[in-house]
């Protein structure tokens, strides 16, 4: 089983960019249209050490160009290697305050900032990771409060997730009731994301609504958006043909994503 944090930062974040101000994007690339691709390290890379450059050039850019910085910095220390993943959470942390203490009321740099804590507070083992957690949760609060539609209802899935995840108390924060509100509201606000409904699929499914739940799963695979890569929307699909399998759910004559029957013993 995969760490908490691991788990959460391996679906909690989605590359689309969301409106948080009036400001022009950086003129020279397509960050967004390269990222659809696939993740490309190589190519998050470039795009991070050119903003870096760019970062001071242009009061009219500058606050676009400090929130790529922080979610560049979050994806690279997500996806790169072990020893490369605490440089770069620290560098998004540092982007993303940056861009706190100059753009108060976007909620880009409280949901970047909150991300980059989770990447480190993975770095930081179960026990320093769960220190983090109250630092997490007031960042994605205050995300919410400006904007809850950011990043497809990114700070609902994350808060979903975290209370789904965490022990509860008095170890840590975890309270199903609480991801169970969240994940339904990240669903009613992007319903088009994989995640969301998967997440809360799964929190359905630990308070026992297991009705309910198959509706979320169904949902899944028919969802176009995820989370993290649009290429990553197989393995969402998959891991809810798994559930429904795993609850004797799946309906004879239904198909995974590769065309294949998902009934009960079939090849």
């Amino acid at each position: 089983m995969k760490p908490f944090f691991a788990i959460l930062l391996l679906w909690a974040v989605s590359l689309g960019f969301s409106s948080c101000g009036h400001l022009p994007e950086i003129p020279s690339r397509e960050l967004a249209v390269e990222l659809k691709e696939g993740c490309d390290l190589e190519q998050l890379r470039q795009e991070l050490a050119y903003l870096e450059e760019q970062v001071n050039s242009s009061p009219e850019t500058r606050a676009n160009c400090l929130i790529r910085l922080a979610r560049i910095a979050f994806i690279l220390g997500e996806l790169g290697p072990k020893g490369d993943k605490s440089l770069y959470f620290t560098k998004g942390k540092l982007y993303a305050e940056t861009l706190i203490r100059e753009q108060p009321e976007w909620a880009a740099g409280h949901y970047w900032l909150g991300l980059n804590l989770c990447g480190l507070a993975e770095e930081a083992g179960p026990k320093r990771g769960l220190r983090l957690v109250p630092q997490i949760i007031a960042t994605m609060e205050r995300a919410l409060e400006v904007d809850p539609v950011y990043d497809q209802a990114g700070a609902h899935r994350v808060l979903g997730r975290i209370y789904y995840e965490c022990p509860p108390w008095p170890l840590s924060v975890g309270d199903i009731h609480k991801s169970l509100r969240h994940l339904s509201a990240a669903v009613a606000i992007s319903p088009e994301n994989s995640t969301n409904h998967l997440f809360l699929a799964e929190t359905l499914l630990k308070l026992d609504k297991k009705a309910e739940a198959l509706q979320e799963l169904e949902k899944v695979l028919k969802a176009t958006s995820h989370a993290l890569c649009p290429k990553e929307l197989a393995a969402d699909r998959r891991q809810a043909l798994k559930l429904l399998k795993e609850n004797q759910w799946a309906k004879a004559g239904s198909r995974d994503p590769a065309g294949r029957s998902s009934a009960p013993g079939s090849k």
